[in-house]
């Protein structure tokens, strides 16, 4: 009776230890990797919306950025309905499920909702589609697995930075929109800052005729489109396809990519051969803030959001937080007057971090120009969330992002 209880008791405990208690993370390029070695015991699902994986998506045409080959697809939204669309998905309960969407968000979500419905071998693939271009050095091994169906090529930061480094022909087109909303307007503002790039010709998006015109007139050169704020060019680049312009292509990311592709990969010296710089501050990635200046150099940590916000307890990708550790509280609504007799001490390295980037880019501008040494950090403290899930490499996770206490 004993050894039957024991037995049994060693059973259930293996049980429970076999059970997945939460989804397991991998790297796009080693689930690529992977893919190609065996899949026989593995799918891939594709949890983004319809027209993102058919590349017809007709709002925000700078979503069609392809789809893995052979991979099966249900939008995250229809297995949210309920236990039901799970059915799909049925065939593959036992086999390892990796799960992919854009960003890495939705695809976090859908891992849950399998975890819960007893599948067993659960991944969530980091960072998302997206990576196929932020990592296009990571995954060139692996370019023939990815098809899209767009008339325009889409390419990368790194091979932007190439084609300035070879001096190669090419123009660059910057479709900027009307101004609608108060996050085209901040977002204006922090454009109005950034760098620029070099050999770049803007138009606004209702400036078809204009866009077409000067397309024919560099027939010759490859034609590159960016977006100023976050669509427009995709759209533009669709159009003049149409138009019978050869050879016109789509910078995914647009300036936001590039400066993270720079600072990443600490080309900043070498950033001069294709940007244009408006001023004294420095534009920094959380990649680059980890390897280059954390405790290596004297630095000091402001966070602009508004108090109550610097203290709420925000919902993260997959832990909350409420701000960075060691940084301090000072409104960018306050200006520069209030900062200059908080912060005396121009010797330190500030970094100035906003919530999603925009917002109090026009205070860390003015105190650049005061001699202070300000690092904008590119996507505020939510792209800084972003990183510490997403990027395998990001080590400094906990030596910032501060868990928040339970709910």
């Amino acid at each position: 009776m004993k050894k039957s209880f024991a037995f049994l008791l060693l059973y259930l405990l293996i049980q429970s230890a076999s059970a997945q208690q939460t989804y397991n993370e991998i790297t796009l390029p080693e689930l690529m990797k992977k893919y190609q070695q065996d899949k026989s015991n593995m799918v891939i699902v594709d949890v983004r919306s319809d027209g993102e994986y058919y590349d017809s998506a007709s709002r925000f045409r700078n979503g069609n950025i392809g789809r893995i080959k052979g991979v099966q697809h249900i939008d995250v939204s229809e297995l949210m309905k309920g236990p039901e669309n799970l059915k799909l998905l049925e065939q593959f309960k036992d086999k390892e499920v990796y799960l992919i969407c854009s960003h890495s968000y939705r695809s976090r979500s859908a891992s849950n909702i399998l975890l819960k419905n007893g599948f067993k071998n659960v991944n969530n693939v980091q960072g998302g589609m997206t990576e196929w271009y932020r990592r296009y050095e990571d995954l060139a091994p692996y370019r023939n697995a990815l098809e899209t169906s767009v008339k325009y090529t889409n390419i990368s930061a790194a091979q932007l930075f190439t084609l300035y480094q070879k001096n190669s022909p090419f123009q660059l087109i910057g479709i900027n929109i009307i101004p609608k909303t108060f996050y085209d307007s901040a977002s204006q503002r922090l454009l109005e800052i950034l760098p620029t790039f070099k050999r770049t010709t803007y138009f606004n998006a209702n400036d078809s005729a204009k866009v077409l015109e000067f397309a024919k007139k560099n027939s010759g050169k490859p034609v590159i489109l960016f977006s100023g704020y976050s669509y427009g060019a995709a759209e533009m680049a669709d159009w003049l396809v149409s138009q019978g312009i050869p050879n016109v292509q789509f910078l995914v990311g647009g300036i936001n990519y590039y400066l993270e592709y720079i600072a990443n990969k600490n080309l900043l010296a070498e950033a001069g051969s294709s940007l244009v710089t408006k001023g004294a501050m420095r534009f920094i990635s959380a990649g680059y803030f980890c390897d280059q200046m954390a405790n290596k150099y004297r630095t000091v940590i402001i966070d602009l959001r508004t108090d109550t916000l610097f203290n709420k307890i925000n919902d993260g990708i997959k832990s909350d937080y409420t701000h960075l550790n060691n940084a301090v509280s000072f409104p960018a609504s306050k200006g520069s007057a209030e900062f200059e007799k908080a912060f005396p001490d121009k010797a330190p390295q500030y970094i100035m971090v906003s919530r999603y980037g925009p917002e109090g880019i026009e205070l860390a501008n003015e105190l650049s120009g005061k001699g202070y040494h300000i690092n904008w950090l590119l996507g505020g403290i939510s792209r800084y969330d972003w990183y510490t899930i997403n990027v395998e490499t990001f080590h400094c996770s906990d030596l910032l992002l501060r868990p928040a206490t339970p709910k």
